[in-house]
């Protein structure tokens, strides 16, 4: 149940946002360099005053603004800062930015500090692939979203850890207690929630995975939940809208014999009536192009396929009897992923 996703090397998103989970929610500790009192109320605090009581709304990028806000600042709230950061970047998917990048600008925060700090080998592994695109909105409002990241651990310093292991193993609970925050910077307050709720979402799915949606907007979540074709999946009164995705997600699965996700082309041309799935595949290719992949991942193995096509031609033409296992040695199974496994299985029964 829920939208963990599987593709190659997520898992270590996941294991990122665990970490980030038992040391700096459970404990005060750092996720770059563990014993370290980082993810403290009293520092959590001081960057609060730094970052959004004092905001820096003049020219600039981000990062020229942020180093002036934090200038004189102690090693501390450099690190709190650059791990902020890191649980930012995490979703962004690697077409959106690349894990190089994000690190890049990690590395840049923590520069400033007196202190070297560098993130360990494999946490910049759980940078590399994220999970989604979260859009241009959620880009560009940085400020915004970090500055929740921020108040969102600084209002969760205060609880017992009787009650802070609760809601860890509460989702619903859980929940309702990052969308009742008393946010506390006027500079936060006066944006409104929708400038940074899209935050509060990923950080309900890389916390639990197996319960929230990997459907970031809230407006999103509100359209699938009340899209006409899923009503009937809908089968126990409830006014949150999670509550109706798990319910919608259920029905959906077992109707269709396998697990899915509300981006899958045939479950997302129910619910956005804007999604053309041509435009979703030319920017997926235009995306993996841009990886400088496609020569060295793409082409070879086909053209190996190629020339043992040949061998099996030649074959036929000259009668052999090596034909139909020189013709399932060209295509085998863990290699000819262009052709549908099915189709391929009863190819390879037929010779």
């Amino acid at each position: 149940m829920g939208s963990r996703k599987t593709h190659e090397g997520v898992e270590k998103v996941y294991a990122a946002a665990e970490a980030w989970v038992n040391r700096a929610l459970r404990k005060d500790d750092s996720i770059f360099t563990p014993g370290k009192p980082i993810w403290t109320r009293e520092l959590l605090g001081e960057l609060r005053q730094r970052f959004l009581d004092q905001p820096d709304v003049g020219s600039g990028g981000f990062y020229s603004r942020l180093e002036t806000q934090l200038a004189g600042s102690p090693s501390e709230i450099y690190q709190l800062m650059a791990e902020v950061l890191y649980v930012h970047f995490l979703i962004i998917s690697a077409d959106r930015m690349k894990g190089d990048t994000k690190q890049d600008r990690i590395d840049t925060v923590l520069g400033w500090s007196s202190e070297s700090v560098q993130i360990p080998h494999v946490l910049v592994k759980g940078l590399e692939p994220g999970i989604g695109g979260p859009g241009r909105g959620f880009l560009s409002n940085r400020p915004y979203q970090v500055g929740f990241i921020i108040e969102f651990a600084e209002q969760w310093k205060t609880l017992e850890s009787r009650e802070s292991e609760r809601l860890l193993s509460d989702p619903w609970n859980f929940k309702k207690f990052a969308t009742q925050l008393n946010i506390r910077s006027e500079y936060m307050r006066k944006s409104g929630p929708l400038i940074w709720t899209m935050q509060r979402e990923i950080l309900l799915h890389l916390i639990f995975p197996d319960t929230f949606e990997r459907v970031f907007p809230v407006n999103q979540k509100e359209i699938i939940a009340e899209t006409k074709a899923f009503a009937h999946l809908v089968t126990e009164a409830t006014d949150d809208v999670d509550r109706k995705l798990s319910q919608i997600r259920q029905g959906l699965e077992t109707g269709l014999g396998r697990e899915i996700d509300f981006y899958d082309v045939d479950i997302r041309t129910k619910w956005d009536s804007n999604f053309s799935p041509w435009d979703e595949y030319v920017r997926r290719a235009q995306a993996f192009v841009d990886t400088g992949k496609l020569d060295s991942e793409e082409i070879p193995y086909k053209i190996e396929i190629a020339e043992d096509l040949a061998k099996a031609r030649r074959a036929v033409l000259t009668s052999s009897d090596t034909w139909a296992e020189l013709l399932k040695e060209a295509l085998p199974t863990n290699k000819a992923n262009f052709i549908v496994w099915r189709q391929l299985y009863n190819l390879h029964q037929w010779c």
